[in-house]
């Protein structure tokens, strides 16, 4: 590919990023005023759908400018992830109001905080591989894995979540709520994780010589 489709195709990604991180900023909102939790749903859809305008436009310049199908279908694949992402937070604001959500308890605030930390993470992951030199890898590993610390940090505090709600005394329609909530944010931590492993291959590839976003010579 030429410079121009690397730098173009890393742009489709960072504005998928930047996306999801605006996703999030609402997601934080929605939990500050439930009652307008309708309204800053809808907000949260649209960009959703912007993603997925992003998204198909990647995929078309993808399908134009990489003709090794290995090399397309790895920088397919790691755009998806990262518009997944982008489903899976709309998913969840649709279940707060799915479930009729009136009040928000310390463990989703906690859960959503936990989202938004690892977006701007997963947002300075994907810049780094953007400038990847050979001298910073150990910089990029150790961003992989604080990355990746967000979803174990999560799920023991999923555990702890799911006992605090069987264990102590709830309606029986708030441990179905709150335990819905919970899953769809476990399943964007799931989201998470599949994104954390396109860098660790992107490493294996440049440590093999074999950069997917390589400019031709």
């Amino acid at each position: 590919m030429t410079i121009e489709d690397r730098e173009y195709l890393f742009d489709q990604a960072a504005k998928l990023s930047d996306v999801l991180n605006e996703e999030t900023i609402e997601l934080l909102g929605m939990l500050e005023k439930i009652e307008d939790r309708v309204a800053i749903s809808r907000r949260i859809n649209k960009l959703e759908n912007d993603g997925d305008i992003i998204f198909h436009a990647a995929a078309d310049k993808l399908h134009e400018c990489v003709q090794d199908p290995e090399k397309r279908i790895y920088i397919f694949q790691m755009i998806r992830h990262i518009e997944e992402c982008v489903d899976m937070v709309d998913e969840l604001s649709m279940t707060i109001v799915r479930y009729n959500t009136r009040t928000v308890n310390p463990g989703i605030k906690s859960s959503v905080n936990a989202i938004s930390g690892c977006v701007k993470k997963e947002m300075h992951l994907l810049n780094l591989m953007r400038t990847y030199v050979p001298e910073n890898k150990e910089l990029f590993i150790r961003a992989i894995n604080e990355f990746d610390a967000f979803k174990v940090d999560f799920y023991k505090m999923y555990d702890m979540l799911i006992f605090g709600l069987f264990s102590q005394a709830h309606d029986t329609v708030d441990i179905i709520r709150c335990k819905a909530i919970y899953d769809s944010v476990k399943d964007i931590f799931k989201a998470f994780e599949v994104s954390a492993d396109d860098c660790y291959k992107y490493i294996m590839a440049r440590e093999n010589d074999d950069d997917a976003f390589k400019e031709d010579r």
